[in-house]
């Protein structure tokens, strides 16, 4: 379910032609640390999800769904 969120979530970004790092900076983390969190290569926790469905102004229902 992670991964299907995580490429949900690359999606809408590239969909609204957002970078990673105008991601990153909205999230008050580095650029790296934001392609770590889409490459599944650390934690995603639910407050940090929250944060992104936010910043690309979706619901989290539309992440979390299948």
């Amino acid at each position: 379910m992670l991964q299907k969120i995580l490429v949900k979530i690359r999606k809408i970004r590239n969909e609204n032609s957002l970078s990673q790092e105008f991601m990153a900076n909205e999230l008050g983390i580095s650029q790296s640390q934001y392609g770590k969190i889409e490459n599944g290569k650390v934690t995603l926790s639910f407050e940090r999800l929250q944060k992104i469905a936010t910043v690309l102004k979706v619901d989290i229902t539309n992440l979390t769904n299948e």
